[in-house]
């Protein structure tokens, strides 16, 4: 999440109704650190729901795509789909 406000954890804590609000309403994101480490992301539902659903589909193409070539190794499968996603992606920007 490369455009995402790092945050330490006291302050997400303390401010966590304005962070809400701001990721609900402007679309931010947030990164909660604890001791310097990354524990959790904050977005809005939105956003939640359209990653989970990329997700499934990935997985759904990478079965699909495996259960064709089943003695190809996975990650060759999988980095086949990342590939394939990125060029449908940039025909659609």
């Amino acid at each position: 999440m490369a455009d995402a406000k790092i945050i330490p954890a006291v302050e997400a804590r303390v401010h966590l109704g304005e962070i809400m609000k701001r990721a609900f309403k402007k679309g931010e994101r947030f990164i909660v650190e604890k001791a310097g480490i990354p524990m959790i992301a904050i977005l809005n539902a939105d956003e939640y729901a359209r990653v989970i659903q990329e997700r499934e589909e990935r997985f759904k193409i990478f079965d699909k795509i495996r259960a064709k070539v089943p003695d190809m190794p996975a990650k060759e499968v999988e980095n086949d789909v990342s590939k394939a996603i990125q060029s449908v992606r940039r025909k659609h920007a």
